[in-house]
């Protein structure tokens, strides 16, 4: 079973934060480019990835930890396809 987060604020980092805990491997992804929060999901543990939404939304369970109002964002950033 794989697991994303899409949001890497508050909730997002508290999501990441409890799988590390308990030895999850997760991916965290944001509309910004990986490498600006890189540094940031490694201060949280090595199970916690960066990667890009297309990459994130691939994973079986896919937590949204973003403001309501940020959803079309989100939405926008994603590939056609999904």
């Amino acid at each position: 079973m794989s697991y994303a987060i899409i949001g890497f604020g508050r909730i997002g980092q508290a999501l990441a934060k409890a799988s590390a805990r308990n030895g999850l491997e997760v991916s965290v992804a944001t509309t910004r480019d990986p490498e600006s929060f890189a540094a940031d999901t490694a201060a949280i543990g090595p199970t916690i990835l960066p990667k890009t939404l297309a990459e994130a939304i691939k994973a079986d369970i896919v937590f949204l930890a973003v403001r309501f109002e940020s959803h079309p964002d989100v939405a926008k950033a994603l590939p056609r396809a999904c």
